[in-house]
């Protein structure tokens, strides 16, 4: 072997060595470590942590448009607890503004998220979030 080869297949297994390193250290917290796989969730509780997906279902509160960027804000009663759920204004807030009223019971799938220091369910799409007919 040349030692131009040498060099290149030594800086080869340097950078495997080092992108093994960094996922093992940091990219299991990245790849989802300690959450649900395959797009499943975990039922919602005071201790689910910030970045798991979740499940909950509860009565509506409130609901309302934020002032800026038009999200749509609801308040649902959790366990006689209120709990914010932050619905983006791409995810179809329109269609959640007509199909949920206050004093429903709701099914909710979210990502537990945190926004001015307080505990929030972020939903990313309208199907994340339907009305308990009962």
């Amino acid at each position: 072997m040349e030692k131009e080869e040498k060099v290149v297949i030594v800086l080869l297994l340097m950078a495997l060595s080092s992108i093994s390193v960094a996922y093992f250290c940091f990219g299991l917290e990245f790849a989802g470590a300690g959450k649900v796989s395959g797009g499943e969730f975990k039922q919602y509780s005071p201790e689910s942590e910030v970045g798991e997906r979740v499940n909950l279902e509860a009565e509506v509160l409130s609901k309302r448009f934020t002032y800026t960027g038009g999200h749509l804000l609801l308040k649902v009663d959790y366990n006689s607890e209120p709990l914010t759920v932050f619905v983006p204004s791409d995810a179809g807030v329109e269609a959640l503004d007509e199909s949920i009223n206050k004093g429903d019971f709701v099914s909710i799938t979210g990502i537990v998220t945190e926004y001015e220091g307080e505990r929030e369910i972020k939903v990313t799409d309208k199907t994340e979030i339907f009305r308990i007919d009962g």
